[in-house]
């Protein structure tokens, strides 16, 4: 209860109920304050992202996938959504929307994704804490600072798996009243269904998270009262932790009935995909390694500081779905980390970095410790702020995947072979003498597919080595075992295609061959020769491309502001309808997440009824955020 100022009785100041209890309204004044604070974490989030590209002067997105977001996006704007090996169709969703909105071009859209979603992420976290502990400002502060830094590494350019975190701590949000309310379960699934249409892979997991705690409710309760209850809620559960992500994975199938795009996305890809097992868990092993050592310093420190929460009995339905919640999400990690390095089915680094439930638990216990004594207080701000600095490294020692000059080459490129018949074939040769090729490689063909036009996309394949061999039907080897595989693999997928494709050469992405056959080839643009179907494009390209200029800081910082507020916008609405019982500063908080969902829910709906992405996803996901303020309204909570 909020105590009545000094003069004033009881029955005159207005209260704010427990926000864990229904049927509760807070204040007007208590809803701008909600507003403030999360403007002001929201904020600070993104600075403490975004002091990175600034200081260091990058201008495109940070991180190794960032590519291909950009080229999935703008493919999905011209032919919808396609069946390619980055998840699922969320980030593309949200990166037409929020383009469409705010004027930006997807190369600048994915920039400032990830940390949008970090901020999103963090805030979610706050929300979830308000709906499950109740009202306390510095704990939320603590969950969205800690929660949005843990997400450092991931938002370093694995952005499905971020919009699927900051969806997923949303729907937990909602589902902590499944005890209460039949609208938890379906909201809950709504959400874990968005959560699936961003990362069909991690959604399994949090479904994996819920059904463990949905199973000991229906199998742990004690008494017959308990039993009932147990039964109930754990029944609840159970139903929207199933529901949810199958729907999500059912509707992301349905949407990747198109053909998959040719071609390798990642080293780990292809690696995967050619059964090069003991590279993949070479490189696994050593990521993990880097991994865990890193992760040391906010385990320690995050254990530290959810140590007095762990200790308090949870006697309330809240903080006991929390507790069961984390508890579970523990043992899932630990057991994921060990399953998956001993099989090798998947890397391990990953699950370290979806451990989400250390910086909530130790969010939970800094309030505890900050109210302590003096000295807790202190010893908890030093807790937080090296879990915080820890936890950033992740982000600060990554750089943007490719330059301005390469992506005006590839665009050069592209132009060159737009005048060929659609679905020509274009063959990009491209090579390496670095280590780790299936890496250098994936990031060429990247790159390469960003900057060609995007109703050219899917004509794209890629082949490795030298010219003359490839034009002798034989692969390039080097000794190298990835990059023979390589070249080998690739060979044989575009031999069939090579009699009507034109084959295009980028100095940039491959100097010795670029130099091979500058005389005998045709130079189709400034640094792009053509060995075969030269003629055909001969003087079609232009002479210069400008490299696109990217976003500089100011620029950044307030299309990454202004789209957390675009999200906070669509999402609010749907946010007090799902969140009642987190009240008016949960609500707030969770509204972001909120509408990130329902952005790629009104996207998936779009491409569903066959119309594109790129034309009517933002139309349809302003309708969407507006039936949540209507449903809302009419709401007597």
């Amino acid at each position: 209860m909020v105590q009545p100022h000094r003069g004033h009785s009881a029955a005159t100041v207005p209260s704010v109920s427990d926000p864990r209890e229904p049927g509760t309204r807070a204040p007007r004044r208590l809803h701008l304050g909600a507003i403030g604070l999360t403007a002001a974490l929201g904020t600070a989030i993104l600075a403490l992202y975004l002091i990175h590209p600034a200081l260091e002067g990058y201008r495109f997105t940070i991180g190794p996938d960032g590519p291909v977001y950009t080229w999935l996006a703008r493919l999905a704007g011209e032919a919808g959504f396609v069946d390619a090996p980055a998840a699922g169709p969320g980030i593309p969703a949200v990166t037409l929307v929020l383009g469409s909105l705010l004027g930006a071009e997807p190369i600048d859209t994915v920039m400032m994704l990830g940390p949008v979603l970090a901020a999103a992420s963090g805030l979610a976290a706050g929300a979830l804490l308000e709906a499950t502990l109740g009202q306390d400002r510095l704990r939320t502060a603590s969950a969205a600072i800690l929660t949005g830094a843990f997400t450092a590494y991931l938002a370093g350019g694995w952005l499905a798996n971020v919009a699927m975190v900051a969806v997923f701590l949303a729907g937990l949000g909602a589902l902590s009243a499944v005890a209460s309310s039949r609208r938890a379960v379906w909201s809950g699934a709504a959400l874990l269904a968005a959560a699936g249409l961003a990362h069909r892979i991690f959604i399994v997991i949090g479904a994996a998270i819920l059904l463990a705690v949905a199973a000991r409710r229906m199998l742990g309760a004690r008494g017959e009262a308990g039993r009932a209850e147990g039964l109930s809620s754990g029944l609840r559960l159970g139903i929207a932790a199933i529901a949810g992500p199958a729907a999500g994975l059912l509707l992301g199938g349905w949407l990747a009935q198109g053909p998959r795009v040719p071609g390798d996305t990642s080293q780990d890809g292809f690696l995967r995909r050619v059964g090069l097992r003991a590279l993949l868990l070479d490189r696994y092993r050593e990521r993990f390694l880097g991994d865990a050592a890193r992760a040391g310093i906010p385990l320690a420190s995050g254990l530290g500081l959810a140590y007095p929460w762990a200790l308090r009995p949870a006697d309330e339905e809240g903080p006991r779905f929390l507790k069961e919640v984390l508890a579970s999400w523990a043992v899932v990690t630990a057991a994921g980390v060990v399953v998956l390095a001993a099989t090798g089915w998947g890397p391990p680094y990953r699950i370290i970095q979806f451990a989400f439930f250390l910086p909530l638990a130790a969010a939970a216990g800094a309030g505890i410790l900050a109210r302590r004594s003096r000295a807790a207080a202190v010893a908890a701000a030093l807790l937080v702020i090296v879990f915080t600095g820890a936890s950033m490294v992740g982000w600060f020692r990554q750089a943007p995947a490719f330059s301005a000059e390469e992506v005006a080459a590839s665009t050069r490129a592209g132009v060159a072979a737009s005048s060929l018949p659609v679905r020509s074939p274009i063959v990009f040769l491209v090579d390496t003498g670095e280590p780790a090729a299936a890496y250098h490689v994936s990031r060429a063909a990247n790159v390469i597919r960003m900057g060609v036009p995007a109703d050219r996309i899917a004509d794209v394949r890629i082949a490795v080595g030298r010219p003359r061999d490839l034009l002798a039907g034989e692969p390039t080897l080097t000794g190298d075992t990835e990059h023979d595989r390589m070249s080998q693999v690739y060979l044989r997928e575009v031999t069939p295609l090579l009699d009507d494709a034109a084959i295009l050469v980028i100095r940039r992405f491959n100097q010795e061959g670029f130099a091979e056959e500058r005389e005998a080839g045709v130079v189709v643009a400034d640094g792009v020769v053509a060995l075969a179907r030269g003629e055909e494009m001969r003087g079609v390209g232009p002479g210069e491309v400008a490299p696109p200029p990217g976003l500089g800081a100011p620029a950044l910082f307030l299309l990454a502001l202004g789209s957390l507020a675009v999200l906070g916008l669509f999402g609010w609405g749907w946010a007090r309808w799902m969140l009642p019982h987190a009240g008016s500063r949960g609500i707030a908080l969770g509204a972001p997440s909120v509408g990130l969902a329902a952005v790629i829910l009104a996207a998936a709906a779009v491409d569903l009824v066959g119309l594109l992405p790129s034309g009517a996803a933002l139309a349809a996901a302003i309708a969407l955020g507006a039936a949540g303020y209507g449903l809302a309204a009419r709401d007597p909570r």
